[in-house]
């Protein structure tokens, strides 16, 4: 036994000062040297507790024969020792025993005869482990759990640790790649579906070499040196996908997060190129348009509006920048919405939903323009589409005012013969093949000459002269008639009927002759008669909406354009081919207007297309059943055309038409006034030679015609001054009816001096106070200005009370249009004026006459009382035309008259 001997008891003396249990078990042999049982030879404090508390053996016992606890266990332990004895292999186990309630490892080592067995408590390390793999499992159960939610996120997670090179002193150096840790699912299928590699396990460069490139690698190694987190959107090209991307640092690496926002990024881009187109369309209108608001009171009464939405005409148009509208209130910018009206209306438009459209003069604001509205309701407010109209408002003023000018001229030169006592007829030439003439027809008579023709004016009106006169007439009168349009000298006969005498002028007129008979005996009785004659002229009272359409160009094989394809197109393109908008969008150009391509439109837009200049042309398209003029402009917009164009059909065809009238009146005008002249100029040569004979009668034939035949001769010499003294103011009238010729800066002081020197003797005689203010200088015709001002003056003198010493005053000052008190036309309320006023304390006249005294022929008194033709009021009338002024009178019988005259400041 170890025990007997002192090496032995030495070695046991060891084993004593183990903390584990040592026991020694020597195997027991029966007779045939088998091994039946062992016997516990040595066994160190610890071991003794062992062997007591497992087997309630004690030194000295055979584990199986001994065994009273667990026979089981020493039957077990008889087993692992005789296979150590039989092998000579040690072994070693763990296993828990219940009955020490521990956890115990046996190592087992052949020793001499026996066995060595050294059993340690292995509790406390097996709780350890215990633990440890508990925690183990509860990580591996939260990995699973976070790689299962990772896999099932729609970013695209990765995690990447830093590669770095050491510096010669061992410390980290730069980074150089970063290593793939961990990727998602989504991550993952995406990389390997857009890069063809797989990311685990990999590195980013390898992966994804562009990375470098597009600037990736270089942010991934800010945020990790930095650790700065950064989130930026990026685009990858080689898929066409955009990533919201945050980078946050993570040891010595980072984590990479990336939103697919493709989706939503295509939708803001194509939202923001859907502005973008809509704004360039609103840009290259012509048309002002705007977009407001509704601001509504407690009561939900509309007391403004805020601008929403502007378009760069109409910035243009109102002087006012798209910043200093958008977000503000119309009436805070243009207050003079409510006094014009259009607040009124846009109200309604917001309330109703009706449509409204007007054309207004607005001068509020600082604004003087002519403009064309349309209003059409937007959710809680209105788009308001406007375009300036100014020039063709004084195109139509132009247009209107000649034509008006052309009718007072012909009515008054109708007036004038109409009211002459000479019968006055014009006939023009007939003529055959060979150009003599073969006849004479009237185209042209007096109402004198109707009269003088008496039965026979219906038939000489309706008939050649050789249809409606006697053979003797025709011999008579003929050859005088050619002789005269032949050669231009007039022909001068005296005739009597019975017992009327007439002297008969015949001139040249055109290519006819002017018959004038004056009859001698009935020149008294000269009657003004008026007769007008007018035509009405259609206006421009509304203008086509502008149409908008896209053109994209079609090429052919040569890359050459050969067609443009309509990619938008409004309602008013879509109506001049009867369809929807959506029926056109889509189709080339030629489809629905093949004229296009021959007309001169598609190589202006082409032009536009290839060079990119806009092209602003107006254009009468006359081709696929289409017939109107437009007002086109062509934009290059990107890689497109952009075309808009008004429809001004209405007014080209007024204006034309206007033209035509205005060319005939003017023709007829001229016929009128050359008729009028020859009339008045060369009838003054057979006044002269009546009132010659007459002068020879009275002073030589006195006794024999008697007191009864010198009376007579006295009331022609009467009438024959008279009618000397109409013509030479027919003349004047005829002149000034001429309008202005030498027209320049006229200083209307010197003009006064000039007709006061001249009225100076009549001023004398009538003891006259004239007192002249301060005159301007306007731009005129000086000779009819003059004209003007000494009618006015001489009429003050003339028209004095009788015992009452005339006072004649005049000023001057400048107004605009509108505060003159005057009836002035629309166009001109805004216009700056030189209002000039005379004053006199003369007889006056009663107020209803203040227009007739303009009038030719008009007289308000007796010739007897005062001497005139009534021409004199009728030249400050059309002098005043001539210089687009006004002229009124305001006057009470016994008070005096004031005539107050408007000359522009600008002419």
């Amino acid at each position: 036994m170890l025990t007997d001997q002192p090496s032995q008891l030495s070695f046991a003396q060891l084993f004593d000062t183990l903390p584990d249990a040592v026991v020694y078990f020597r195997a027991v042999p029966d007779e045939h040297g088998q091994v039946v049982d062992f016997l516990v030879e040595y066994a160190n404090p610890n071991g003794q507790d062992y062997l007591e508390g497992n087997y309630q053996s004690t030194i000295g016992t055979a584990i199986r024969h001994n065994a009273r606890r667990d026979p089981a266990l020493a039957e077990r332990t008889f087993l692992s020792l005789l296979g150590v004895i039989n092998t000579g292999q040690s072994t070693e186990e763990e296993y828990f025993s219940p009955v020490l309630n521990e956890w115990l490892c046996v190592s087992r080592v052949k020793a001499d005869r026996g066995v060595l067995s050294i059993i340690r408590v292995t509790t406390a390390r097996k709780q350890l482990e215990a633990e440890l793999q508990q925690q183990t499992d509860q990580l591996h159960d939260r990995n699973v759990l976070l790689q299962g939610i990772l896999d099932t996120s729609l970013s695209n997670i990765f995690v990447y640790e830093a590669i770095r090179d050491e510096t010669p002193d061992g410390q980290p150096g730069p980074i150089q790649d970063f290593h793939i840790r961990l990727v998602n699912q989504s991550a993952s299928r995406d990389t390997l579906t857009w890069l063809g590699a797989d990311p685990t396990g990999n590195t980013l460069l390898k992966a994804h070499p562009s990375s470098r490139q597009s600037g990736q690698f270089n942010l991934f190694c800010q945020v990790t040196e930095t650790g700065q987190s950064i989130q930026v959107e990026h685009y990858y090209p080689i898929a066409q996908v955009w990533f919201n991307t945050s980078v946050a640092r993570l040891n010595d690496g980072c984590v990479v997060t990336g939103v697919n926002i493709t989706a939503q990024k295509q939708a803001v881009l194509a939202n923001q190129r859907q502005t973008e187109l809509l704004n360039n369309v609103l840009d290259v209108s012509n048309s002002g348009i705007i977009a407001f608001e509704a601001i509504r009171d407690a009561s939900q009464r509309i007391t403004d509006f805020r601008f929403l939405l502007s378009n760069r005409a109409s910035v243009d148009l109102t002087g006012k920048t798209a910043d200093e509208m958008v977000g503000n209130t119309l009436l805070a910018l243009f207050p003079g919405n409510v006094e014009s009206g259009l607040f009124d209306l846009y109200v309604h438009t917001t309330n109703t939903g009706e449509p409204g459209r007007t054309e207004v003069y607005y001068n509020h604001d600082g604004l003087d323009i002519w403009l064309d509205i349309a209003a059409q309701k937007l959710r809680d407010g209105f788009v308001v589409t406007f375009s300036d109209v100014s020039v063709m408002k004084r195109a139509t003023r132009a247009i209107e005012q000649a034509r008006i000018a052309s009718e007072r001229q012909a009515d008054l030169l109708n007036t004038v013969l109409d009211n002459s006592q000479t019968a006055i007829s014009l006939h023009e030439a007939i003529r055959d093949n060979n150009g003599r003439i073969i006849d004479f027809r009237a185209v042209l008579a007096n109402k004198r000459a109707m009269t003088m023709w008496g039965a026979l004016a219906d038939t000489v009106m309706n008939r050649t002269f050789f249809d409606a006169t006697t053979p003797e007439q025709q011999a008579a009168d003929f050859p005088k008639y050619v002789r005269v349009v032949e050669t231009g000298e007039p022909d001068l006969t005296e005739f009597n009927i019975g017992e009327e005498w007439l002297l008969r002028l015949t001139a040249k007129s055109g290519d006819g002759v002017v018959i004038s008979n004056i009859d001698i005996t009935q020149s008294h009785q000269l009657r003004q008669r008026l007769e007008t004659s007018s035509a009405e002229r259609q206006t421009i009272i509304d203008t086509s909406q502008t149409g908008i359409f896209l053109f994209t160009p079609v090429r052919d094989a040569h890359d050459n354009v050969i067609d443009f394809r309509f990619r938008m197109a409004n309602r008013m393109l879509a109506a001049y081919v009867g369809q929807q908008p959506e029926a056109v969008v889509g189709a080339l150009g030629s489809t629905w207007f093949p004229g296009y391509k021959t007309n001169g439109l598609f190589d202006a837009y082409h032009k536009t297309y290839t060079t990119g200049e806009t092209q602003r042309l107006d254009f009468h398209y006359d081709a696929d059943n289409i017939d109107v003029w437009l007002d086109i402009m062509s934009t290059k917009l990107g890689d497109e055309v952009l075309v808009t164009f008004g429809d001004y059909t209405p007014l080209k065809q007024l204006q034309q038409r206007l033209e035509a009238s205005v060319v005939d009146l003017k023709r007829s005008n001229a016929n009128l006034e050359q008729f009028a002249y020859v009339a008045s100029h060369d009838l003054q040569e057979p006044l002269r030679k009546i009132q010659a004979f007459g002068d020879i009668i009275q002073s030589q034939y006195a006794p024999i015609i008697g007191d009864q035949g010198a009376d007579m001769i006295q009331r022609m010499q009467s009438a024959a001054a008279r009618m000397q003294m109409l013509i030479k103011d027919v003349l004047a009238y005829s002149r000034v009816a001429t309008k202005r010729e030498n027209v320049g800066p006229v200083d209307l002081n010197e003009v006064i001096e000039e007709v006061l020197e001249n009225l100076e003797t009549a001023i004398t005689d009538k003891n006259a106070t004239v007192t002249i203010g301060p005159m301007p200088t306007v731009v005129g015709d000086a000779p009819q200005l003059r004209q003007l001002l000494q009618n006015l003056l001489s009429n003050a003198l003339k028209f004095s009370r009788p015992g009452v010493t005339p006072h004649i005053r005049m000023k001057s000052l400048t107004v605009r249009g509108l505060d003159t008190g005057i009836a002035i036309l629309p166009l001109d309320a805004g216009r700056l004026f030189y209002l000039i006023e005379l004053q006199d304390n003369g007889i006056g006249f009663a107020p209803q006459h203040a227009e007739r005294i303009f009038q030719v022929f008009q007289r308000l008194h007796n010739r007897s009382h005062y001497a005139g033709t009534g021409i004199g009021l009728a030249i400050v009338q059309k002098v005043i035309e001539n210089h687009q002024g006004y002229v009124a009178a305001e006057s009470k019988p016994g008070e005096g008259a004031t005539f107050r005259l408007l000359l522009p400041v600008e002419s």
